[in-house]
């Protein structure tokens, strides 16, 4: 194989390498970088979770406020209009991940299964529960709430199930970041060890392929110029241009021993001549000028010698040309993956920036949640402690109720009473009234008991009409003592209803707590999975350097061969300038 057609060869390699590295570290840093398929799938995911814990996308809020409208319906107004505002913030982010493209399975939980529940609920709750707490019909309010509470308690089932499958998901997508970085800083590894292997072998076969068989050819001719017999070396047995210019030396060296004493000094003059010429052209090839080329006329035996090391020459400066090309694109290609790795860092190290700053906006978020739940716990502490403080005000009612009657009773045996001491007084005006008719027939002699008989029918007068008027307070005593009893009885009555009621506030309490508690266990799950992504971040980070730092050693090296093909002076002819500025990539 001759040196034109190897070079040519290692030439098209090099060029091969360069474009497989160039277009696997594009495509692959694509599918990693800010902005790529890989992180807007995870943005999707993440951006699904905050909006189904908490609102928009998961009605809890609104079944707070629903629960606080049914335990206050005179809050209609108010409740009506933050209800008004959740249903358009649920529509308007319903609307968006319909229209969104991302995972199917999970746009169809999304779009379909959480909301064919949140739906009804939303209609429960504007075609029951509103109407119901307008008109402030609490049957209505308590039938309505109890509609709701089904809906909602369907719509959170599908709630916790999308979830867990967004969880899964962003795991998923996390783990094909990893590997698919993994794999790309592991290709990247693999070329540039590729291509710095090639160089090596390049730079050998140059060294033991060109330049020795050069500096031997040269010290053949400074021989012969000094009038020294040479002998054919081992470069006449190669089949490229080195051979074929030792066998021509060999061919020389032969005809130069026959002919020599035979010849006459012109002869020896021209060979001389032509050794001369040689020597000073494989000399200046020796340092690296390719460009030159014997011009002097040679006799007609001796033209192919001059072609053959005019056409060697050309032929060594066309390949030492092709490498300088392929020198200047590799010494491109290292740049821009040297950019785009360094770019590549950067990207990660602010993507693990915004994770770090994501995973403490959860953590807050957690310890709010967490406030949230224990906030509901004490109310549901404090429902039980006034529905425990309603029973004791039921039994003092009670009681009360019992003790009006008893003084009912005592009032009713006071005036029976009463009615014994009218009928006495009654009695003993008759007797005194006797008593003075008998006075007066007996004249004078009765006058003293007169007196006394008209004191004691005084005395059972005024009995008569105390009698009387007690008979009339306890008449009304007894009447305000029936209105004082209706108005317990009444109390006792509206007393069980709050009681009722308050269980009822008692039971949606609790219900809210153990959500709240949920609620709070989700967002804890979630910031551990945030913290876990932020460490595969960093990780990502580091290999991101460690990239870096092999597209640097790679730089280094294709600079190094550019040096070593710069010794090669090939003429005044201008080489093509592929030298490209590395593109930086704007952030995503």
């Amino acid at each position: 194989m001759t040196i034109k057609a190897l070079v040519s060869y290692a030439t098209l390699m090099f060029l091969a390498l360069m474009v497989a590295a160039i277009s696997l570290g594009g495509m692959r840093i694509n599918q990693i970088r800010m902005g790529g398929p890989i992180q807007t799938n995870t943005q999707h995911a993440s951006d699904l979770i905050a909006d189904i814990l908490p609102p928009p996308a998961y009605v809890i809020e609104a079944y707070l406020e629903a629960s606080l409208l049914a335990r206050d319906p005179s809050s209609y107004s108010l409740r009506s209009q933050r209800l008004q505002k959740l249903r358009s913030d649920y529509d308007a982010r319903h609307a968006y991940w319909r229209d969104t493209h991302f995972d199917a399975a999970l746009q169809r939980r999304i779009t379909e299964d959480t909301h064919a529940p949140a739906m009804k609920f939303w209609s429960v709750l504007d075609t029951e529960l509103l109407p119901a707490a307008k008109a402030g019909d609490l049957v209505r309010i308590d039938l309505a709430f109890a509609d709701l509470t089904a809906a909602y308690e369907m719509h959170r089932g599908k709630v916790d199930e999308t979830v867990q499958l967004a969880l899964d998901y962003q795991l998923k997508l996390k783990n094909d970041a990893a590997n698919q970085l993994a794999t790309t800083l592991t290709l990247l590894f693999i070329l540039a060890g590729s291509l710095i292997g090639l160089f090596l072998l390049f730079s050998g076969f140059i060294h033991s392929r060109v330049i020795r068989p050069v500096r031997r050819l040269a010290q053949q001719m400074s021989a012969m110029a000094q009038g020294q017999i040479i002998e054919n070396g081992r470069d006449a047995m190669r089949k490229d241009e080195i051979g074929d210019a030792s066998r021509a030396l060999g061919d020389i060296v032969s005809y130069v021993s026959e002919k020599a004493a035979q010849e006459s000094r012109q002869q020896i003059e021209i060979q001389t001549m032509i050794v001369d010429a040689l020597g000073i052209g494989l000399e200046t090839m020796r340092n690296g000028v390719l460009h030159h080329r014997i011009t002097a006329s040679f006799p007609e035996e001796y033209a192919s010698l001059k072609e053959n090391y005019n056409m060697a020459a050309t032929s060594m400066q066309s390949a030492i040309e092709e490498v300088s090309q392929s020198v200047q694109m590799l010494n491109c290609s290292a740049s821009e993956i040297e950019s785009a790795t360094q770019d590549l860092s950067q990207r990660t190290e602010h993507q693990a920036a915004n994770l770090e700053e994501t995973a403490a906006a959860m953590q807050q978020l957690t310890g709010r949640v967490a406030e949230a739940a224990s906030a509901s716990k004490d109310a549901h502490g404090t429902v039980l402690d006034v529905r425990q403080r309603a029973d004791e005000n039921g039994e003092t009612v009670r009681r009360a109720i019992l003790a009006m009657g008893q003084i009912e009773e005592s009032a009713q045996g006071i005036a029976q009473i009463i009615n014994v001491i009218d009928g006495i007084a009654f009695q003993t005006n008759l007797l005194a009234l006797n008593a003075g008719v008998e006075a007066a027939r007996a004249g004078d002699a009765g006058k003293g008991f007169a007196v006394v008989a008209n004191e004691v029918r005084a005395l059972a007068q005024r009995c008569t009409d105390a009698a009387r008027d007690i008979k009339a307070l306890i008449q009304k005593s007894n009447a305000h003592i029936e209105g004082g009893v209706g108005l317990v009885r009444e109390s006792g009555d509206a007393l069980q209803q709050i009681m009722d009621r308050v269980s009822n506030i008692s039971g949606l309490i609790e219900m809210i707590a153990e959500s709240a508690t949920d609620q709070s266990e989700g967002v804890q799950q979630i910031s551990v999975t945030i913290g876990s992504i932020d460490r595969m971040t960093q990780q990502n980070a580091a290999m991101g350097e460690e990239c870096n730092a092999a597209a640097r050693i790679l730089k280094n090296e294709a600079d190094r061969l550019c040096s070593m093909v710069e010794r090669f002076d090939v003429g005044a002819t201008k080489l093509p300038d592929v030298t490209r500025r590395p593109q930086t990539r704007a952030a995503a």
